[in-house]
């Protein structure tokens, strides 16, 4: 029984870290977005020229 307790728990215990990483990924997603699109912002830029591939490839065809 005693092998089954540490067991559970440590499938617990993972879960839970599962749980803590996840949720960090996410609000450093979110908040790394968020200074992005406020960036954007302050440059003006039009959505076109928002990615440089895209700009680039764009400023080529011209």
């Amino acid at each position: 029984m005693e092998e089954l307790t540490y067991l559970t728990v440590a499938y617990l215990g993972m879960i839970f870290g599962l749980a803590v990483w996840t949720w960090t990924v996410v609000t450093r997603s979110q908040n790394l977005e968020s200074r992005i699109k406020a960036l954007e912002e302050s440059l003006d830029l039009k959505e076109f020229d928002k990615d440089i591939i895209t700009s680039k490839f764009n400023h080529e065809e011209e």
